[in-house]
């Protein structure tokens, strides 16, 4: 509890001496306040650094990303292509390849395309507004105009027929003569096969659109006599059940047990037809069944090219469901596979798209003239590839040497919050831009780094029969910290005349893996440029714990946001350490600054009863004379 601060009363300004006091002890405070914002800073710039290696990670070592990925061969895989039949581009095949393609070779002739097992149905009468058993008789003795609405996609008209016109019908197919008149005479001549009769049934339908049949005004009574419902659909078998739609039940089919292509099936007869296709198509039995609005019918077809994927129903009971569906008149055209002549050798095969010789080709039509095809390495842009990551990297590199180099200016110091107030931003600015010089000056963990990073490139790869230097690729003297410089006509050469061996230097693999920490110098041995930088990386960035529970050494250092580590790292226990050490002080500042208001107190009323008796002295010398 502080004490009860009361003084001024000797005259003597007690504030501003207390004051004066305090400002030797709260220098301690700014101190360690100084140093706290001094690791601060330490912090946040190898966060900085750690931000940056991760950029770069993840543009040139990210296995997500294999056409930049320095480590992955996908990287080095850009090849210049020719595909020519009698001198002129051929548009029969188009080839790429990897880094182990053949460089040339000639297809004679391309005899047959691979083709998918297909089944076509007839039509299925799924589509349309049928009005069975057609009782004209009714329909007359209603005594009323036979008049709806009939709409044609969008496009709704009244169509009438005369009580009396209606006297003079007595089939079907006159009736539904009549009809197409008046409906002609309404949408135009493109309409006039809208409806159709056969036996007692009449049948509204029109390819590409739905036809609908609604009551005009209250005239439900001729529809009623007509057999139609009011809304009624063309396309009205879209929410009815399959066991509605087709007479599984009748003809002895058993829809929960098909059986196609090994799999079996099971659907319901309470499945509509879109329910049902899906079940058929998410099966994975190796085909896909649809139904056209348009063509009113089915058709199946293989997942893939290819006589081994046609597609068989196991039993009688999948025949006939799938006859239901296509009608008798299905038309099937087996798959068929691909068949050509390569530098004087038949070769068949299943797909279209397939791969020989280090080469992916794709068929797109068959040829009877010789297929020149030829591949080599497009050098551009694998030089272009190298020397965007050698740019990136020297980046990178300059950044760290920079600050691992920049001199601290000890004149400028952490500002205290009292310069702080006497400041102006922009001046405050400026000044934390010269205390923040040499920030990171002689950091062991990054010149560790650095000193890894150049040694990748120094030290010889085991099994690759190049060093960077022979490609034109070199490391900068020491004191670049490890630069490289790029000869790119050499670069070029070695490309051509030794491409695997390339490739090998900065993709090549070891059989230890990165988390095999006992074994990690023979990794660096056999591993190429991209591992090798890799795994130092890793080393230093990873969220990943080592066997030893340790993260990356930056982020034990510094921590990263987004992780656990941005609290518990090195940094940040010292940064605690002094919050720590603040509170302490500000706890004794207050107790100092208490004593000392105690201790003028106290002095005062020391000097008021001094006072008091000078002037009792003072009076009793005066009374006497």
């Amino acid at each position: 509890m502080s004490t009860l601060r009361i003084s001024g009363f000797s005259g003597l300004d007690t504030e501003q001496m207390i004051k004066d006091l305090m400002k030797a002890e709260n220098m301690k405070v700014d101190r360690v306040k100084q140093d706290k914002q001094y690791v601060e800073w330490q912090q946040e710039a190898y966060r900085e650094i750690i931000g940056d290696i991760r950029d770069f990670q993840s543009t040139f070592f990210d296995v997500l990303k294999p056409s930049t990925n320095i480590s992955s061969a996908s990287s080095f895989a850009k090849f210049s292509y020719s595909v020519t039949s009698g001198g002129l581009e051929s548009s029969a095949l188009s080839v790429t390849a990897t880094a182990a393609a053949s460089k040339s070779l000639t297809i004679e002739s391309i005899d047959r395309l691979a083709t998918k097992d297909t089944w076509k149905g007839e039509a299925s009468g799924l589509r349309g507004i049928e009005i069975s058993g057609l009782n004209l008789t009714d329909l007359k003795a209603s005594g009323k105009d036979l008049e709806f609405s009939l709409a044609i996609g969008s496009d709704a008209k009244t169509i009438n027929i005369s009580s009396a016109d209606l006297a003079g019908i007595n089939t079907s197919a006159e009736l539904t003569t009549a009809l197409n008149t008046k409906i002609e005479a309404a949408f135009g001549s493109d309409y006039n096969a809208v409806a159709s009769s056969a036996g007692t049934e009449v049948k509204f339908d029109f390819a590409g659109r739905e036809v609908k049949i609604l009551k005009s005004g209250d005239n439900q009574e001729t529809l009623d006599a007509f057999g139609v419902a009011s809304g009624a659909s063309s396309y009205g078998y879209e929410t009815q059940a399959i066991g509605d739609l087709f007479d599984f039940t009748a003809a002895g089919i058993d829809v929960t047990a098909l059986n196609i292509n090994g799999q079996t099936i099971a659907l319901s007869e309470t499945d509509t037809l879109t329910q049902m296709n899906k079940k058929l198509n998410d099966a994975g039995a190796g085909f896909e069944i649809s139904y056209s609005q348009l063509s009113d019918s089915f058709t199946m077809v293989a997942s893939q090219e290819g006589s081994v994927n046609n597609i068989t129903l196991d039993d009688a009971n999948t025949e006939a469901f799938v006859t239901e569906l296509f009608g008798a008149g299905v038309t099937r055209t087996a798959g068929e596979n691909a068949a050509m002549t390569i530098d004087g050798t038949q070769v068949i095969q299943s797909s279209n798209v397939f791969e020989m010789d280090g080469m992916t080709f794709d068929l797109k039509a068959t040829s009877t003239t010789a297929i020149d095809v030829k591949v080599g390495v497009n050098t551009e842009s694998v030089v272009d590839n190298i020397r965007s990551f050698v740019t990136e990297y020297n980046k990178l590199i300059d950044d760290i040497s920079g600050k691992l180099k920049e001199k601290r200016d000890y004149d400028y110091k952490p500002l205290t919050d009292e310069q702080r107030e006497a400041l102006s931003e922009e001046e405050i600015e400026r000044w934390e831009d010269r205390a923040k010089l040499g920030i990171l000056k002689g950091a062991s963990e990054l010149d560790n780094m650095l000193t890894q990073l150049r040694n990748a490139v120094i030290e010889p790869i085991e099994g690759v029969g190049l060093s960077m230097n022979d490609i034109g690729i070199s490391s900068a003297s020491y004191q670049d910290r490890g630069k490289l410089s790029i000869d790119e006509d050499k670069l070029n050469l070695a490309l051509e005349n030794n491409y695997d061996d390339v490739v090998g230097l900065f993709t090549a693999k070891s059989d230890v893996a990165y988390t095999e920490s006992a074994n990690r110098s023979e990794r660096f041995k056999e591993s190429g440029i991209g591992d090798r930088f890799g795994d130092i990386l890793k080393d230093y960035v990873r969220t990943t714990r080592d066997s030893n529970g340790n993260k990356g050494i930056l982020l034990v250092k510094a921590g990263v946001e987004n992780d656990t580590s941005v609290l518990q790292n090195d940094l940040s226990k010292r940064i605690a350490g002094y919050d720590t050490r603040i509170d302490s002080l500000m706890d004794y500042l207050t107790s100092r600054e208490d004593y000392y208001y105690t201790m003028f107190t106290r002095m005062e009323s020391a000097l008021s009863q001094l006072e008091s008796q000078s002037a009792s002295l003072s009076g009793m010398f005066s009374g006497g004379a």
